[in-house]
């Protein structure tokens, strides 16, 4: 099985006690218009942490994470399944600057996740205590 790699950051403020959602474009291929966490594949000869800060750069300008740990590891299933590592990463910028893909972002408290993110993150986030982090 041939599998693509994917990388999605669940970045934290801990000034804010929220976590960066963006929304993709409506002319997006995948996910039109819906809201997600800043992440992409990795590219030849990156490790994912490298493409985690290229992609968190990229998609939202921030150049100031830390990667913390992954918080998750998921399976896609899609025609070809893709392997989603996902890290959680801090920042301290509040002011975001996003790219061509997304045509917004919000800074969400776990209310406003439950509201915002699809189904299948939530059931992550709840599976894996993401949202535990926001009452440390």
């Amino acid at each position: 099985m041939i599998a693509k790699i994917i990388v999605k950051c669940i970045i934290y403020n801990k000034s804010l006690n929220r976590f960066l959602l963006v929304r993709r474009c409506d002319a997006d291929d995948i996910g039109a218009g819906t809201w997600e966490n800043a992440g992409g594949n990795i590219e030849a000869g990156e490790t994912p942490e490298d493409a985690v800060r290229r992609e968190v750069m990229e998609e939202t300008g921030i150049s100031d994470i830390s990667i913390n740990r992954i918080a998750y590891i998921a399976i896609l299933e899609r025609e070809l399944p893709d392997l989603l590592i996902v890290y959680l990463c801090e920042t301290e910028i509040e002011d975001i600057k996003i790219s061509f893909e997304h045509k917004d972002y919000v800074w969400a408290d776990e209310e406003t996740c439950r509201k915002l993110l699809p189904e299948p993150i939530i059931r992550d986030f709840e599976e894996y205590k993401v949202f535990e982090i926001l009452s440390e």
